[in-house]
């Protein structure tokens, strides 16, 4: 995307925001990218595949900003974010992505009066940075990643998930917790190619939403 046309988008983006921001939307969450990456060595050629970066054209901005001018402020909000979000891609940033697609799949099947989206932005895990980030964002959760590993173990992959949960109305962690991934297929939503990475992804998926959901929405059932 060159210069003038991010120009053209940054000012949509402030038109809609002020449309935005003035209602309030629940639950309100953002998810960040992985603060920390510990990659085994043996492994990199197949995290390296994962990398991505792409650039809309005018067409495509303009064709964006048609197909979402109807819809209410917040799907306008997250469709525009996700747009974002995509335009970079890396291992990490992949984990944050399919989080996203799972949380906002799972929140919107419960009201569609939430606002859910992903971010490059990072957080060491502190509650000063998580606040600012909540403020910034103007979200009451975060969810944190904080740290993301890959590993081998047995001649098995696996990846390791260090997650938070921040809310900013309390202003506490609410969840903190390390979940594991290894490469068999769960099937269903999260279907993947079995003995591949993205299992692994998909793995600490199966067995981190559960507790994710319950903390932002108090009552689930998945």
């Amino acid at each position: 995307m060159g210069p003038s046309k991010r120009v053209q988008l940054l000012i949509f983006l402030l038109l809609f925001t002020v449309l935005t921001y003035g209602q309030k939307y629940s639950p309100s969450v953002v998810i960040l990218d992985p603060y920390d990456r510990e990659y085994d060595s043996l492994l990199l050629k197949e995290i390296l595949e994962f990398d991505f970066q792409g650039y809309s054209t005018a067409e495509d901005e303009r064709s964006f900003q048609e197909s979402i001018k109807s819809k209410p402020a917040n799907i306008q909000k997250m469709k525009i974010e996700e747009m974002r979000f995509r335009e970079t891609r890396d291992f990490a940033s992949t984990f944050t992505g399919m989080l996203h697609a799972m949380v906002s799949y799972m929140i919107f099947g419960q009201t569609d009066k939430c606002l859910v989206f992903p971010t490059h932005q990072k957080s060491k895990g502190q509650i000063g940075e998580l606040k600012a980030l909540a403020d910034k964002n103007d979200v009451q959760w975060i969810i944190n990643p904080l740290i993301i590993k890959t590993y081998l173990k047995d001649n098995m992959k696996y990846t390791a998930v260090r997650l938070q949960v921040y809310d900013h109305n309390k202003e506490q962690i609410v969840l903190d917790k390390e979940y594991v991934g290894d490469t068999k297929n769960p099937g269903l939503e999260l279907s993947c190619p079995q003995g591949t990475l993205t299992c692994t992804i998909s793995n600490v998926l199966n067995v981190s939403l559960n507790d994710i959901l319950l903390t932002i929405l108090k009552r689930y059932q998945r």
